[in-house]
């Protein structure tokens, strides 16, 4: 009971607390008079917080130092900055400057040049056709000097692929007495054709070769492919048909698969169908079935990107399939048309022969003479004695020996030799043409020392139909 005495009296009391009390109105008003409450502070008098009014007239010169210091010291007021617009007010378009103005106003003609976006504002886009439109002035992307990407008009199909730019090397120059490379018209430089580039037309290259030709090897598949071809002439018309479509689709294939190296994507199918189709038309209902099969083969292959078969660019793509249906099946497709006449065999072995005598001729005087390019942009091993050797061999070889072979004669077989000098070096310089611009040397190597079927029958394909129109003319 003590200690709870002791703990009361050491406490100190406790304060009154303070509370809110509402009073009425007669009641304050008694309070203000008495000035026990501050009244209400007036508009016009400065309160905590509030920001001081400008000041009026001229700015004072400041000093640097201050007073005391050197007067010329003294810096002179700067013009007071343009006052803003208020957030709230409309935009007035025109562009900030930000550099001085000259005295010729070449600040002018910046605002002028970026005056056009002012009035232009962000679009929403959602829909495939709201891109059609362009937001930017096409005169912006047109240069006369430098053009890249997609504006370069001079460079070829797949190289907006898979290339680019490669320096250029400088040629390699042509031995006195250059190698044999190409059995067509003309021989190697020393060390095979430098590559100048992955770009297509006269950019393209072809790549390094490693060493030569094996001569004997090609020898030996030139006699092996040349007794099969004589088995089939012995035994008829229509084997030597089969075996004719075996080579036209292969060659269509080869071609096909060199174009899919460089980014093409063509309808390999539909093409080796056509190529097929076409030799057999040809066969059975003669010249009337090639309009017809061409006419299918271009509807098939623009519904064959139509209904997204093959999803790729179908401009270049549909190209490419065609070229490779007109240029391998349908000219090899006259080689079925000769074998519709009743000498077909005579006359398949007029094309054939003079074509052989042209290459073997072509490869002999080239590697022993050849000097003087005909084509360098196109096919620099091809020589101008290379070519006048093929020439003369097919001329020389055509009227002597195919003079004694039925439906030729002696005047006829003349002919046939110098129609073959003519359209042989063309399908050889066209076929040189395409791989270059696809920037490979050999089509394919299916055949050993040769290359690729299409290698060996270039020439050949542009012979087949002279010599059609040949027979036709002279009524043979």
């Amino acid at each position: 009971m003590d200690d709870e005495t002791r703990d009361d009296e050491q406490q100190p009391p406790r304060s009154k607390p303070e509370g809110v009390r509402i009073i009425g109105a007669e009641e304050a008003a008694a309070a203000m008079e008495s000035g026990e409450v501050v009244r209400r502070r007036p508009e016009d008098v400065p309160r905590y917080g509030d920001v001081p009014p400008q000041p009026e007239g001229p700015r004072p010169d400041l000093r640097f130092p201050m007073p005391g210091g050197d007067p010329a010291d003294v810096a002179k007021p700067s013009p007071r900055p343009p006052d803003l617009p208020h957030w709230t007010e409309p935009p007035s378009g025109e562009v900030p400057r930000i550099l001085p103005a000259d005295a010729e106003g070449g600040d002018e003609d910046d605002l002028a040049a970026w005056s056009s976006f002012t009035s232009q504002g962000p679009r929403w886009r959602d829909q495939p056709t709201d891109w059609e439109e362009m937001d930017y002035d096409d005169d912006l992307l047109k240069s006369d000097e430098h053009r890249l990407g997609a504006l370069d008009t001079e460079r070829a199909e797949h190289s907006d692929l898979f290339t680019f730019d490669e320096p250029e090397p400088e040629p390699a120059p042509i031995r006195t007495r250059p190698r044999a490379l190409d059995p067509g018209l003309g021989a190697a430089p020393e060390g095979g054709l430098p590559r100048t580039g992955g770009r297509g037309g006269g950019g393209g290259g072809f790549p390094p070769v490693a060493g030569e030709r094996d001569l004997q090897t090609a020898a030996i598949t030139g006699a092996a492919f040349g007794l099969v071809a004589l088995v089939c002439f012995s035994i008829g018309p229509a084997i030597t048909v089969a075996l004719a479509t075996v080579v036209v689709v292969l060659a269509t294939a080869e071609l096909l698969g060199a174009l899919r190296q460089r980014g093409y994507q063509p309808a390999t199918l539909l093409a080796l169908a056509g190529s097929a189709a076409v030799m057999g038309a040809a066969y059975w209902k003669g010249e009337t079935a090639l309009p017809l099969v061409t006419a299918l083969m271009v509807v098939f292959t623009l519904l064959w990107y139509l209904w997204g078969v093959v999803r790729a660019r179908p401009v270049a793509n549909v190209a490419a399939t065609i070229t490779g249906f007109a240029y391998v099946g349908l000219l090899g497709s006259f080689a079925s048309l000769l074998l519709t006449h009743e000498d077909g065999i005579g006359l398949i072995w007029g094309a054939v022969l003079g074509t052989v005598a042209y290459d073997v001729g072509g490869l002999f005087f080239g590697s022993q003479m050849g000097r003087t390019p005909i084509a360098p942009g196109i096919s620099p091993n091809k020589t101008l004695e290379g070519l006048a050797g093929g020439m003369t061999a097919a001329v020389v070889v055509s009227a002597i020996v195919m003079a004694r072979v039925h439906p030729w004669d002696g005047g006829s077989a003349l002919a046939l030799g110098l129609v073959v000098a003519l359209a042989a070096p063309l399908g050889d310089l066209c076929e040189s043409m395409l791989k270059r611009d696809l920037g490979i040397k050999d089509m394919s190597s299916v055949l050993p020392g040769h290359g690729g079927l299409l290698d060996r029958f270039d020439a050949l394909l542009f012979v087949l139909p002279a010599v059609y129109y040949l027979a036709r003319v002279l009524e043979v």
